[in-house]
């Protein structure tokens, strides 16, 4: 699920570790990277991911420090660790290939909560728990939230809560549609949500989220997801968060697996912002 990416970077100076604060505030449904691939050429693609989504840590004392939730296997590429910086490059899209301006790199959030990409027991209400499969990890913004968030509520707003995706809604006929936040044109259909899945590694992924692509309006099929779409919010008919997207089929280009969110949230011990990041009041006086 990660693209292509051609670097102009010749490799990945402290200076770019170090790199200020962006120009820019962090947008959901956004390309990320550590940019710790820029060195390594035989695999420029690992670690290109998608922002999905923005939260507030359990206990937080208020709405002002959010963090960004993303994919483990994105945030954590090439063996970063907490305190590694997140940024938010600027890119255009050449031949499949996303080619970074070096000059808008905007370093927006460092890691801290390296996640998990393996199981994690939950139990829904009523429920024995179970092992599901979650790729999540969190990166703390640079930026403060907007002390006024109110004000901000006719701002884009992703979703309108969270809920689960139920063996019922799978039914034939009755398959829930979900798309990628921030993205109307391709919209897929829940066909599994008990899913065990085998990556090319041999791992056993269990109860994932299984989509399949649907056509579009004028009867075109596309692929559900691309590269550099892992870590992107699954969002349903209805504007509710379902899921976390971590990987596509490897012969099948429109299936794609995400992960349960109540597992994710649970995990990493946080409350969804389902707007978009406010920005902070400017000091400026005129």
């Amino acid at each position: 699920m990660a693209a292509n990416v051609s670097f102009q970077l010749s490799g990945y100076p402290d200076n770019i570790a170090q790199y200020p604060a962006a120009a820019v505030l962090p947008q959901a449904g956004a390309i990320i990277s550590n940019l710790k691939g820029a060195s390594q050429t035989h695999r420029p693609h690992v670690g290109l991911g998608t922002l999905g989504f923005f939260a507030a840590k359990k206990g937080a004392s208020n709405w002002q420090s959010l963090v960004l939730v993303s994919n483990r296997h994105v945030l954590a590429a090439h063996e970063a660790k907490c305190g590694d910086m997140i940024f938010q490059p600027g890119y255009e899209e050449k031949n499949d290939q996303a080619v970074f301006d070096t000059s808008r790199l905007n370093a927006i959030a460092k890691i801290d909560n390296i996640g998990l990409c393996g199981h994690f027991s939950y139990a829904y209400p009523g429920e024995i728990q179970k092992p599901y499969f979650i790729d999540c990890a969190t990166a703390s913004l640079l930026f403060k939230q907007n002390n006024h968030t109110q004000r901000n509520h006719d701002k884009t707003r992703h979703f309108t809560r969270v809920a689960r995706v139920h063996p019922h809604d799978t039914f034939e006929g009755r398959e829930l549609k979900v798309r990628i936040a921030g993205r109307d044109v391709a919209w897929g259909k829940i066909i599994d949500c008990e899913a065990t899945v085998e990556t090319i590694t041999g791992e056993q992924c269990r109860n994932t989220l299984v989509i399949r692509a649907i056509p579009d309006q004028y009867g075109k099929l596309k692929p559900f997801s691309r590269k550099g779409d892992s870590g992107a919010l699954l969002i349903d008919q209805y504007q509710r968060a379902v899921g976390l997207l971590w990987g596509n089929h490897t012969l099948d280009p429109y299936v794609s697996y995400a992960c349960h969110i109540h597992p994710v949230l649970s995990f990493l011990q946080i409350i969804p912002w389902c707007f978009n990041f406010c920005a902070p009041q400017s000091d400026r006086k005129d």
